[in-house]
Parts: structure tokens; sequence; C-alpha cells
């Protein structure tokens, strides 16, 4: 029995709906990168895990990111299927407009002051001593903001959150269940969305990030806007909070690193991208062939699903010195957290101004910020990498 099928066993465990956050799943990945840079799983399924294969795959155009139509149990009138992220062509360059209309130009700037404005009310909230910081803020911060950007009352934040933990969960359970006919929490929320989005219509007076709403809907209907504000509110804060988690937990356990940043709060960029890195939110892009491609001498056949391991490549010792270390002054712009290409993440820049902008409220507020002995715990998803639980000792 050779390595490769001596591991395949231990490599399956980072499938959908398996993984136990327990796992070091980055020792698996190291396996993968080392064994089987392009592995077929058992159950059909491709993983690619070395970052020049994931990279160049990211950008490859024959691998499509529209799930195929036959494909089993999926349902044509999935909410889920309107996706920005499962979209091509002049659909997806219709809600990709629309959606970043607000980033364009000065809208970044404009973003700032409620961003600030939410991290200081809530990190000003919290106590010292022994705190889950992503019950205390980490969770509460996106939420609040993107609740905010898209005019969603405060009282139905609660709602949102749990659809969103709902939609982190169908993700990671394999695209069979996710685009089943029955009614999950994408299609709930796309509802709550649509709406909303008609709400705002009637009204006139649109949101900060919903300046581009009129055009998207006059595009693509108001029932496929409706879904892609309720990608906008999940991807808009749930990637956020693990990343603010991921942050504080690397640099808490990287002390002479912290000491270096807070002489020197403009490595605030290198902190975030470096959290990016080791920690990607998003651990798995999904791509499906149009026609039979080579990848590094494997057949990726036409219409077998793909999954780019992106967690892998960013720890790809090929690319990144040290990849299991946390390193502020390694180069910020390297890593495939936010994808590439085309499908580039579009909420890339508000998640950053948000994790900056806590870092840099946790450095004014406490002098102190220490790990606890068992105070983390991670996720059980594959898909999505964060801290269900992360308890840190704070002083001022």
């Amino acid at each position: 029995m050779n390595r490769t099928t001596h591991s395949t066993s231990r490599w399956s465990r980072i499938r959908s709906g398996c993984f136990d956050g327990s796992e070091d799943v980055y020792a698996i990945h190291a396996e993968m990168r080392r064994d089987a840079p392009v592995w077929q799983a058992p159950w059909g399924d491709i993983y690619v895990s070395r970052y020049d294969l994931v990279a160049a795959s990211l950008a490859d155009r024959r691998l499509s990111h529209l799930p195929p139509a036959d494909a089993n149990a999926v349902a044509p009138d999935s909410a889920l299927r309107n996706w920005l992220i499962y979209q091509e062509g002049h659909t997806h360059a219709a809600i990709r407009a629309a959606l970043q209309k607000p980033f364009a130009g000065r809208g970044l700037a404009a973003l700032r002051p409620f961003v600030d404005e939410a991290v200081e009310l809530l990190c000003a909230g919290t106590p010292d001593g022994d705190v889950d910081v992503v019950g205390a803020f980490a969770r509460a911060v996106p939420e609040r903001i993107i609740g905010r950007l898209l005019g969603v009352p405060v009282g139905d934040l609660p709602q949102l959150r749990a659809w969103s933990a709902s939609i982190r969960d169908l993700l990671d359970v394999g695209f069979d269940d996710a685009f089943d006919r029955r009614i999950n929490a994408v299609d709930e929320m796309s509802a709550y969305f649509t709406g909303h989005a008609r709400a705002l219509l009637k009204g006139g007076e649109l949101p900060m990030l919903l300046s581009g709403l009129p055009g998207l809907v006059e595009k693509i209907g108001l029932d496929a806007a409706g879904a892609n504000l309720a990608l906008l509110a999940f991807s808009g804060h749930e990637t956020t909070v693990h990343l603010t988690g991921n942050l504080l937990y690397h640099l808490t356990r990287a002390p002479d690193q912290f000491a270096r940043l807070r002489a020197d709060p403009s490595l605030t960029v290198n902190a975030v991208a470096e959290a990016l890195r080791l920690e990607s939110p998003v651990q798995k892009i999904c791509r499906w062939p149009t026609e039979t491609i080579d990848l590094a001498g494997h057949a990726l056949p036409e219409g077998r699903l793909v999954v780019l391991l992106v967690g892998a490549a960013n720890r790809d010792a090929s690319r990144f010195a040290e990849p299991d270390n946390f390193i502020l002054n390694r180069p910020p712009e390297q890593n495939l957290a936010f994808g590439r290409g085309l499908h580039i993440c579009i909420g890339r820049a508000l998640a950053e101004i948000e994790a900056h902008s806590v870092l840099a409220a946790t450095l004014k507020r406490w002098s102190s910020i220490e790990p606890v002995e068992g105070g983390a715990r991670w996720l059980d998803n594959s898909s999505f990498r964060g801290l269900e639980r992360l308890v840190l000792r704070l002083a001022a």
C-alpha cells in the first residue's frame, strides 16, 4: 500500500460535513501537498492543495463557477443559484457592478466612520478579565456594521445571525444538500431581503451599500436581487467574524509579533494579511471544468467538482517561508484568501477596514491581551475556518 492510499482515510476528514474542529487540518493539507497535490477522493471530488496550482486554477476561465445543471438534487429555482459566486458572463458582471458601486471612488472613506463607531461602541462595552471575544465583539461588530449598511433594523439582526449560522453549515454539507429543493436558510434569508429591497425601492431612500439596487433589480429581477443581498449580508459579516477572531488568536500566541505591532501600529495592514493567510476564513473554493483539463498531469473531467483548498495553498512552504508562523514583516499581498481574478471577493475592502479598526481599538482599549489555556474552540466546519469561542485575558 502506497503512502497516498494509506492517507486516504485521514484526508477524507476534510470532506464537507465530516470535519472535527479539534483536528489539525493543516497537517492534513501538508500531507496532501506533498503526496497528492491534485487528489481525487473516493467520492469523486478532486482536491487541489498546492499554491501554484490553486492560484492558476482560480484564474482559469475553463473552470466555471456554475454548478452543472444536471447535478443531483439541484433545484433550478434554488435561491442559491442566484448568488453572485455561482454566476458567469453578463449576469456576473451586472451583479458585481451593482454591489461594488458603494466601494468605488471615495466610497470606502465614507464607510470608515460607520465601522469605527460600531467598533468603538462594542469594544468600550467589553469588560476586563477573561472574556470570550467572539461572543463579546468579534461577531457583534461586523453584524452591526453590515446590518446598518444594508438598512436592516437592529431587531432583525438576531434572525440574520441564525440564518447565517445555518447557511455556513449548509454550505459545508455538499452541493446536493445546499441546492436541494427543500426550503432552507438561503431561501428564507433571500425572501426576507426580497421584501426588504421592495420596501426600500418603494420608500426611495437607500442605505449606503445599496446605491446600486435599482439598477440591479432592473437587470436581474427583484427575487434574484434579494438573493444577492442575502449573500452580501451573509458574507459581509460571517467571514469578517472569523478574520477578527483568527487575528486575535494568532497575535496573542505570538507575543514577540504582538509587541512589534504595539510599537509600530502601521504594521496593522501586515497583521490582517498574515491572519488571512494563516487562517483563511474561506477554506474552499469550488469550480466545475467546462471541458477536460490537464492540471499538473492530472485530468479534471468536464463537470466534475474541483475543490480548491485555499487554506492549504496559503501555507505552502514553496511560496511562504515558515508558513505555519505568524510573521508581521511578510509582504501582505501574496495570499489567496479573497480569491483571484474576475471573481475576487467584492467585500474584501470592507472586511479589511473592519479588522484594522477592531485591532486598533483593542490595542487602545487594553494594555495586555493574553490567551487563556483551553479558551479556543474551532468550528466543526471544513469550508469556513473560524473560532466558535476564544477566551482572552484582557487588562486595561
